[in-house]
């Protein structure tokens, strides 16, 4: 993965800087036992290289490929390092290396072979390959390479469709076929020695006497500034996080942004201008972009100018990548446009959950994430309201506590109102939770905070953000005219809480909203239409409902029944 120094305050255009190898690292110094790993690879190529017959001076790595190496100094190479590992385990090791804070920082994650070699899979099917290894006919790209891990299934199956045939015209035309960008020199040094690695037998086969060096496949660059319309494959795993843009990149990206830039949905942008017309797009990345506001205008670029072939969601993605929170997916984009998207789970293996009609709009795309989530999703899709069309207005909680800590107190005093805090509302009721009672009154600093802070009128509550393994992803309590009364008529709500507000139009009445959401058919299709851990305002507004006549008999139904109508208008 590409690195970028300071992603939350980066201008992009400056990000194109050209670095020399042996500079210093561009994201923050490189930690002696990564610097160790890097000091290894001689080693290791010389023993790969031994294995296939080659003689000096084919095992110095330096002598062997046009990359230049970095200079490194007087650095014990790691004795850890063993001739046999696979490149992906060397390139895993480099990344382990590195300090947890810079691996989180500057998103820092290599690929695990399984995921490399599952998107690549899902890119041949996309363009139409079957199961025997095929030459590439076009170029396969990857903007943020790293160390390669993404380029590797590729060059093996076009090394293996080659076999040692004109090994010399296959490998000198490697770089019209393999490309990769990053902004790390040693993580783009150590792919091209790990690519080269793979092609050793092949290289082994040329006569000595016209073995070329072994060309160099990825280079040290900006991943943003591709060639339009070259690429068949853009294949990636960007980096993420928000980031400030120049003002010719926002006017660059100004078809795909909403608000907040986010570094991996610019990717995906252009990642899609270098695709030419029978190009594919894959991509492992943050679900996000499926259903959050600031992903509007890209959601609607990928769905006009691409189709959606495949989705493959990420269950145990804390094993891979660590520190990683949100959810994740490989997806994979086609030019040639289709109708059905096929939605799978990983989890160790693959099940496949679903065929649906592909997203199109630049609303939130319902796809379902589990196999039996999947009559849900289909059910949803087909419903002619929203939440927000039948009178029902989302909102965050204005308090950000830590920047009012000297505010906040365990005491009421003149002038404070009580807070709400996203424990408060734990098991679907509103209650008091006593961590948090030390911070229970917010102090109001005067008639601004009255205008922006104080919730004064019966509301629903629901949780912003959920761990990826609770039960529920809705937690919800209605904040009651009683409750208001027993809390002087006004609350504060934090930040880790979305509250509802009825318009005068409001077709659901507050009590039947909360039983309505409480239910596990509606939090089932929730998490089809969330694309992480959080439910913001925005995707809470497009919760999908049935039509009025329907909403009219939850309104009238008891208490007791409400559970099976609300599935039922869902057909389940």
């Amino acid at each position: 993965m590409t690195i970028v120094a300071g992603l939350q305050a980066r201008d992009l255009g400056a990000r194109g800087s050209k670095l020399a190898l042996g500079d210093s690292d561009p994201a923050g110094s490189i930690p002696l036992s990564a610097l160790r790993v890097l000091a290894a690879v001689p080693r290791w190529w010389a023993a790969r290289a031994a294995a296939v017959g080659l003689q000096p001076p084919w095992l110095d790595v330096e002598r062997a490929i046009e990359a230049p190496a970095p200079s490194l100094g007087a650095v014990a190479p790691d004795e850890s390092v063993r001739g046999s590992w696979s490149g992906e385990r060397l390139g895993q090791a480099y990344v382990d290396a590195l300090s947890r804070e810079i691996r989180l920082r500057h998103g820092r994650h290599y690929t695990p072979a399984e995921l490399s070699g599952t998107l690549w899979r899902m890119a041949r099917r996309a363009l139409g390959h079957g199961a025997t290894a095929r030459r590439l006919s076009g170029l396969v790209q990857d903007p943020a390479s790293g160390a390669g891990a993404l380029l590797l299934p590729p060059l093996r199956e076009h090394l293996a469709a080659h076999g040692t045939v004109d090994a010399e015209f296959t490998i000198a035309g490697l770089p019209n076929v393999i490309s990769g960008v990053d902004t790390d020199p040693y993580a783009v040094w150590l792919a091209n020695v790990v690519l080269a690695a793979e092609a050793l037998p092949a290289f082994a086969s040329i006569p000595a006497r016209r073995r070329p060096k072994f060309p160099q496949i990825v280079r040290v660059g900006d991943g943003l500034q591709v060639d339009r319309g070259q690429a068949r494959v853009v294949i990636m795993n960007p980096p993420y996080g928000r980031v400030r843009l120049s003002r010719a990149d926002r006017e660059r990206f100004g078809d795909v942004l909403y608000g907040h830039a986010n570094l991996y949905g610019l990717f995906m942008a252009a990642g899609l201008e270098a695709l030419d017309d029978e190009g594919v797009l894959a991509a492992l990345v943050p679900t996000s972009f499926m259903s959050g506001l600031y992903f509007t205008n890209l959601r609607d670029t990928l769905a006009k100018k691409a189709s959606l072939r495949e989705a493959t969601f990420v269950v145990d993605r804390g094993q891979t990548f660590s520190g990683v929170l949100q959810e994740t997916c490989m997806v994979v984009f086609s030019r040639k446009k289709g109708r059905r998207t096929v939605i799978a789970s990983m989890n160790g293996h693959i099940d496949q959950v679903a065929r649906v009609k592909t997203p199109k709009g630049a609303g939130p795309w319902l796809l379902p994430r589990r196999a039996d989530d999947a009559p849900f999703a289909a059910a949803a899709i087909s419903m002619p309201l929203t939440l927000r069309e039948v009178g029902w207005e989302a909102s965050t909680g204005p308090l950000v506590w830590n920047r009012r800590k000297g505010d906040l107190g365990p005491t009421p005093v003149r002038g404070s109102v009580r807070v709400v805090w996203a424990s408060d509302i734990d098991g679907g009721h509103l209650h008091r939770d006593r961590e948090r009672d030390h911070l229970r009154y917010l102090k109001l600093a005067g008639p601004e905070d009255e205008a922006t802070m104080v919730l004064a009128q019966p509301a629903v509550l629901v949780q912003r953000t959920t761990a990826p393994e609770q039960r529920r992803r809705l937690v919800v309590a209605e904040l009651t005219s009683a409750e208001l009364e027993a809390n002087g008529g006004r609350v504060v709500v934090e930040n880790h809480v979305n509250v509802l507000r009825p318009r005068a139009s409001a077709v659901l009445s507050q009590r039947v909203l909360t039983q309505v959401l409480k239910t596990t058919t509606v939090d089932r299709v929730m998490r089809c239409l969330c694309g992480s851990v959080a439910v913001s305002a925005y995707e809470l507004e497009a919760l999908p409902l049935p039509a009025e006549s329907v909403l009219a008999e939850w309104e009238a139904a008891d208490p007791d029944d409400l559970p099976r109508l609300v599935a039922e208008a869902y057909r389940l």
